[in-house]
């Protein structure tokens, strides 16, 4: 349904126009008697009326891309506690179950936890022994498709260190870390 703004833009907007003569007169006269002429005689008005295009229908959405089968797995494994600055802590998410050679990852979602975050906290998360990382010191939960067309058979591993001089404070105890991998089948 179009509104007035749309009715009114739609009509100044049409090229054609045509003329049509209006009769306010809401009496009826007799047959062979001259209408009865209003106050500023609206008789005779005329009005310009511009044909209107038609609003054509929707267009469906184009049928889906066929999708390639898919597979995942989920990895669990208990964060390393953060004890001293400037030290590396890995956490090594394992397979644990078998992954059809040829799969390439689609998607990566992930979560860790840590009691407390220290200030100089960093996080990255890794495919295949560091061959490609990304970073989520600012994101303990989330998903990627950084990773996506790699070997979805090769591990992830999460590595977080804290950077900075002077005591850390009380250590930061490591929590439940998680990878989701999604992948395309072969």
């Amino acid at each position: 349904m179009l509104t007035m703004a749309c009715w009114s833009a739609c009509l100044s907007n049409s090229t054609a126009s045509a003329q049509t003569r209006v009769d306010r007169t809401l009496s009826v006269q007799p047959a062979g008697t001259p209408p009865t002429p209003l106050i500023g005689d609206f008789s005779t008005a005329t009005t310009a009326v511009k044909p209107v295009a038609p609003v054509s229908a929707p267009t469906p959405p184009a049928p889906a891309a066929q999708r390639r089968a898919s597979g995942s797995y989920v990895s669990d494994a208990m964060g390393a506690s953060i004890l001293a600055k400037n030290a590396d802590y890995e956490t090594t998410f394992r397979i644990n179950a078998p992954v059809p050679a040829g799969s390439t990852i689609s998607n990566v979602s992930w979560r860790y936890g840590l009691s407390s975050k220290p200030v100089g906290f960093e996080a990255v998360l890794c495919w295949n022994n560091q061959q490609r990382c990304w970073n989520v010191t600012n994101n303990a939960s989330g998903s990627t498709v950084a990773f996506n067309g790699k070997d979805a058979a090769r591990p992830f591993t999460l590595h977080y260190r804290v950077k900075g001089s002077g005591p850390l404070g009380p250590p930061a105890q490591g929590e439940m870390n998680q990878v989701i991998v999604t992948y395309d089948l072969p």
